[in-house]
């Protein structure tokens, strides 16, 4: 690993472990949004250091389950974790309620999906126990929505820091003389392999759109979301259990 690479890694663990032990959720919620945009920025920087060298072949696939249930709400969580980090997503359906998950992408930008989908996982099933059920609603009805509703913010959420830590390496880009492939054109090339990819290995895919019914559960996964963690540690099994009903 890199200088560069352990003095951003050591940043961004030095602003999730003082956000982990301040008892300030303001504080906590100010250093979680700077370490995203540092995770954002480091994974760009890699990209414009191997932008020319990078090989198409890099591009990878990997299979994941996501288990009943709500399965279908979960899959939209890791959709949106997917695309904020140039990786694409293709589903179908399995057994006993789950869904069976194909995600394609370059291997680091994997590593992020697989380490913000576990990580927010276990931070949306904590919120949707802890939010009350209002009267007139179902459990079922009210938890699809107030998952599928945190999925879809969240994805807000990484997309912003993304887009930030793009502005800010392209400013830097410019101050240092601006040679080379600007930092758009590189990500962009990156998104471009992996589509080409995913048209290669699925070329008969079509698009599904996922629905919810519950407008207090709606509003709740909004809420969630704008205050999930984006970078947290120490993700185990060891959370609540979301059951069906």
């Amino acid at each position: 690993m890199s200088t560069i690479a352990d003095t951003y890694l050591a940043r961004i663990q030095a602003l999730l472990d003082k956000a982990e032990s301040t008892t300030f959720p303001e504080e906590a919620e100010a250093l979680i949004a700077k370490a995203q945009e540092l995770m954002a920025r480091h994974a760009i920087d890699e990209a414009m250091l191997t932008g020319a060298a990078t090989s198409r072949d890099e591009v990878e696939a990997e299979q994941l389950t996501v288990a009943a249930p709500y399965a279908s709400a979960k899959v939209g969580l890791l959709s949106a974790t997917a695309r904020a980090n140039r990786c694409r997503l293709v589903i179908s359906r399995g057994p006993s309620g789950t869904q069976l998950c194909t995600l394609v992408g370059f291997p680091d930008d994997l590593a992020n999906v697989r380490t913000l989908f576990a990580s927010l996982s276990v931070q949306a099933t904590r919120f949707v126990l802890a939010a009350p059920v209002p009267p007139g609603d179902t459990p079922r009805r009210f938890r699809h929505a107030f998952l599928t509703s945190f999925g879809f913010r969240i994805g807000e959420r990484l997309a912003e820091a993304e887009q930030r830590a793009a502005a800010a390496a392209e400013a830097d880009r410019q101050v240092a003389g601006g040679d080379g492939p600007t930092v758009a054109l590189v990500l962009a090339d990156r998104e471009a392999a992996v589509d080409d990819d995913l048209a290669r290995r699925f070329p008969n895919l079509r698009t599904r759109k996922i629905s919810a019914s519950s407008r207090a559960g709606w509003a709740g996964g909004q809420l969630a979301a704008d205050r999930a963690n984006l970078g947290q540690r120490g993700v185990g099994g060891s959370g609540p259990a979301l059951g069906s009903g």
